[in-house]
């Protein structure tokens, strides 16, 4: 039987209630995290998307088992990334369909959280998909929508994800966030000549986020997503201007101080590569606000269970699937998480 290491704290209805707590004023403490899941494609054959590769009889022979001891698996790295408590929202990517959605907040693991969806196909030759998931106990959407990205006026012959825009408020209160869930194009045929495509979404999602900072006093904005490109990258420092927090930016980047230690969410020839990234708009990073994020960092879920040790020691993620060899792992990417903290 396989085992998946849930860590063992109480499960409640609600979300932790700091020390600093009053009976005037409550500080809770939400987990909001990234995950790129690695191609959570069903079993079904859907003619309309590049899926061959994931349907029973394939070179992956991608089976109803395997895709539901991934469900099991993804479950377990959002729940236990809340330490107890089923986070209050997750941006996902590589996500098949909305059908793959509605399994994996089914699932035994996070049935309890309640959570609910927002999703949209795009229009991404892989057939896959940016996502939100959030607990709708605790979080109401405003408004979502799918920011699409030409990149033909670049000269590609490209089509690539959509940004994901969600604007919601937080529950008894009258907090509003606004959410980008983000997958840059990849560096297929290099770094650099795939750059101007990282570049081209860096500034679409850029104007969305001066059009909220033009309209709303100090908005409470989290940008997060599978970048492929590290936090010093131009797509990130000169194009979206999302800089360390030391540099006072209106954007920062929470995943610098992870990516300074040399960590990372993802390993490239034997180097860790900080590419699933958290930025904030700066009223976050500000902790005498009614909400904030605790610390200022961006966390990384990186317990044993997620990753695998070669014959030197070695550790990167242990993932699903290199090349047509099953691993039976649960990403080839690492999860990346803040806890936001919100006096009602």
């Amino acid at each position: 039987m396989k085992k998946y290491l849930i860590i063992p704290f109480v499960l409640f209805l609600g979300c932790t209630t700091t020390k600093e707590s009053t009976k005037k004023s409550k500080s809770i403490s939400y987990t909001i995290g990234f995950y790129n899941v690695e191609n959570l494609f069903d079993v079904e054959d859907d003619p309309l998307i590049n899926d061959d590769e994931f349907v029973p009889g394939s070179e992956k022979d991608w089976t109803p088992q395997r895709y539901e001891d991934k469900l099991i698996k993804i479950g377990t790295v959002i729940l236990n990334s809340g330490q107890g408590e089923f986070p209050l929202a997750y941006g996902l990517c590589e996500i098949e369909n909305k059908a793959v959605l509605n399994q994996l907040i089914n699932t035994e693991i996070l049935s309890g959280g309640n959570y609910a969806i927002e999703h949209y196909d795009s229009p991404d030759e892989r057939g896959i998909d940016n996502a939100f998931i959030y607990r709708k106990d605790f979080l109401t959407v405003v408004k979502s929508t799918p920011i699409s990205i030409d990149l033909e006026k670049l000269g590609y012959n490209d089509q690539t994800r959509d940004i994901l825009y969600v604007e919601t408020v937080i529950k008894n209160t009258k907090k509003k966030v606004h959410f980008f869930i983000n997958h840059f194009p990849s560096r297929s045929g290099g770094q650099e000549a795939s750059e101007p495509k990282r570049m081209e979404v860096a500034k679409v999602l850029k104007s969305m986020v001066d059009d909220i900072a033009q309209n709303e006093k100090d908005p409470s904005i989290i940008i997060m997503g599978d970048f492929n490109d590290m936090p010093e990258n131009k797509s990130i420092r000169e194009v979206l201007k999302a800089c360390p927090l030391e540099e006072k930016c209106y954007l920062n980047n929470l995943s610098y101080p992870e990516a300074k230690a040399n960590r990372g969410t993802y390993k490239y020839k034997g180097d860790w590569n900080m590419l699933d990234q958290i930025i904030v708009s700066n009223s976050l990073t500000d902790t005498s606000n009614s909400i904030h994020v605790e610390e200022n960092k961006a966390l990384i879920y990186r317990e044993d269970i997620v990753m695998y040790n070669n014959d030197a020691g070695d550790a990167s993620p242990n993932r699903t699937y290199g090349g047509n060899n099953y691993y039976g792992g649960y990403s080839d990417h690492l999860a990346t998480y803040i806890k936001l903290i919100v006096r009602k």
